[in-house]
């Protein structure tokens, strides 16, 4: 008999799986044998979860005397992407980019 820790990873997988499937819910549970309740109350833990996870986001802070006529800035995405600047720009315009 599982845990109830090893059901709910279990059913983490199994919804994982679903996200990569591209059936709906009910199609997925049906194909794999899974009443439908009970992948929806573990989808709602799941995405507990999910939203709990720390922010990969870190305190952007620049010195006033860094930016002369010349700086440039260059902002590193966690996916890699990087944005690059070639002149001062606000907080507004880069909040506005990444959001």
């Amino acid at each position: 008999m599982l845990s109830k820790e090893q059901v709910k990873d279990h059913m983490f997988d199994k919804i994982v799986g679903w996200q990569q499937s591209g059936l709906t819910q009910k199609a997925f549970c049906a194909q794999h044998n899974i009443a439908y309740h009970v992948f929806h109350y573990y989808y709602g833990r799941f995405r507990i979860k999910e939203n709990d996870k720390p922010s990969s986001f870190i305190k952007l802070q620049v010195a006033s005397n860094a930016l002369s006529p010349s700086a440039h800035m260059e902002l590193i995405l966690p996916d890699g992407r990087r944005l690059l600047f070639h002149q001062q720009v606000s907080a507004d315009f880069l909040k506005s980019l990444i959001s």
